[in-house]
């Protein structure tokens, strides 16, 4: 089966003299009334500021597409800190939005490890917005829910959040750097979407159940199911995973 061109038309913002934009890290949500909203990374093409991502938005009639891009500006773009990538979208269980998505300051670091393992290490956080119904409109300005620090190596990213039955929030995500054996799977916790949030250690490691620098995990709101991806071979394979949440804590 061949795949489509999910969004073949690319907004103004975006760099297209890079192959297709340097166009990464699609998330997928469905709206309430049926429709779909797409969250991806893609370089801007604003003077001066190189290959630096920011994210934008588009929607879609069906989960296929075609997807249109939302307006001309994208959904989020700080450059003046590093740019922005790897946005997902979380309803809650009140049905209120939001997007979770880091900003991408290894992007303006000052070399070594992902571009950030030299002093002065440039912050990455993953931040919280608000989103209504339509899962693009923001309600009101973002909220920094956690940063790297000494024990993340040079980022945190790819976050991925969801709810418990016991009403406790749980965010994903990765840290250390992608090309090093030391990118794993983490989490932290909160009782609140907003925060604040607790850092536990990593879900999955190099050398859990055999996997090789683990990380871009994405889970489901069943809180039951997993995906990540980890070095296979001479490239990168997609892995799945049953977990359980409860306490606080994940086990896999």
């Amino acid at each position: 089966m061949s795949g489509t061109d999910a969004l073949p038309n690319m907004p103004g913002w975006v760099n297209t003299t890079s192959g297709n934009g340097l166009t990464w890290a699609p998330d997928v949500t469905q709206r309430d009334d049926g429709s779909f909203a797409m969250y991806y990374s893609a370089v801007t093409n604003t003077a001066g500021e190189g290959q630096l991502h920011c994210v934008g938005t588009a929607t879609a009639s069906s989960v296929t597409g075609p997807y249109t891009a939302v307006g001309n500006d994208p959904f989020v773009c700080p450059t003046d800190q590093g740019g922005a990538i790897d946005a997902s979208g979380f309803r809650d269980q009140d049905r209120t939005r939001y997007v979770v998505y880091k900003v991408d300051g290894n992007a303006i670091g000052h070399g070594g490890s992902c571009n950030n393992g030299v002093a002065p290490i440039v912050p990455t956080p993953i931040m919280l917005q608000r989103v209504a119904e339509d899962g693009i409109t923001k309600v009101g300005g973002p909220t920094q829910l956690l940063t790297n620090d000494a024990s993340d190596g040079p980022v945190v990213e790819a976050p991925s959040m969801m709810r418990s039955a016991d009403g406790t929030y749980y965010l994903f995500f990765s840290s250390n750097c992608y090309t090093t054996p030391d990118y794993d799977v983490a989490y932290a916790t909160a009782s609140s979407p907003t925060g604040p949030f607790t850092k536990h250690g990593p879900l999955f490691k190099t050398g859990t159940y055999g996997l090789n620098g683990p990380g871009g995990a994405d889970v489901d709101q069943d809180g039951k199911h997993m995906l990540f991806h980890a070095n296979y071979g001479s490239g990168r394979a997609m892995y799945t995973a049953e977990i359980t949440v409860g306490g606080g804590l994940v086990t896999a």
